[in-house]
C-alpha cells in the first residue's frame, strides 16, 4: 500500500506533463494582428508590409465581401475558404498564416489557424482562433479539385520571388 501511495504523485505529475504537452497553454495562443491592435514594436513592420503589398492587398480586400457571401450561402462539398492573417511571432516580428474559416458572424470570424509549413512538427495541429474581419490580409477559395480562387497577395509574393531568382545579364 505504501508503494502505491508513493507512486501516485509520480503518476499524476506524468499525466499532467503529457496533457500540457498536447494542449497549448494560454501564453502559447497565437495573436492575430490588426493595424489597430498591433503592439507598438510591430506597427512599423506592418506599415512597411502594407505599403509593399498595396495593390494586391487592395484587390483582396475589395473582393472579400463576395467571398464572405459565397461562404455564408454554403460552399460545395470539399471546398474550403482560407484566410491569410498576420500572427505575432515575437515582440518585433510577425508571420503570415492561413486560417480555415469555420464560421462568420457579422465581422467576427471563427477559424482554425493552420500550422506553418516552415518549421512545423508532426505534432502541430490547427488551433481554433477568432478574429475580426479587419485582420484579413488575403483570401483563397480552395476547390475540392485543387483549383483556387483569390490568393491575390500570395500570387503577388510568388511572382516577386520568381523574379528575384531570375539571373541578371
Amino acid at each position: 500500500m505504501k508503494t502505491t501511495l508513493a507512486f501516485l504523485p509520480l503518476l499524476l505529475m506524468g499525466t499532467a506533463l503529457l496533457a500540457a504537452r498536447h494542449a497549448p497553454s494560454q501564453g502559447d495562443r497565437p495573436v492575430v494582428l490588426t493595424a489597430a491592435t498591433a503592439p507598438v514594436g510591430l506597427r512599423a513592420a506592418l506599415d512597411r508590409a502594407q505599403t509593399s503589398l498595396a495593390d494586391p492587398l487592395r484587390e483582396a480586400l475589395r473582393t472579400l465581401p463576395a467571398a464572405k457571401k459565397r461562404f455564408q450561402v454554403g460552399l460545395p462539398q470539399g471546398d474550403q475558404l482560407l484566410l491569410s492573417v498576420r500572427v505575432q511571432a515575437s515582440d518585433t516580428s510577425f508571420r503570415q498564416a492561413s486560417a480555415r474559416v469555420l464560421g462568420w458572424r457579422g465581422s467576427s470570424i471563427q477559424a482554425l489557424l493552420l500550422p506553418s509549413s516552415v518549421g512545423a512538427t508532426s505534432l502541430a495541429e490547427p488551433l481554433p482562433v477568432s478574429f475580426p474581419e479587419t485582420a484579413v490580409v488575403d483570401w483563397t477559395l480552395l476547390r475540392a479539385g485543387g483549383r483556387e480562387e483569390g490568393n491575390y497577395v500570395g500570387r503577388h509574393l510568388d511572382a516577386v520571388q520568381h523574379l528575384e531568382r531570375l539571373p541578371l545579364r
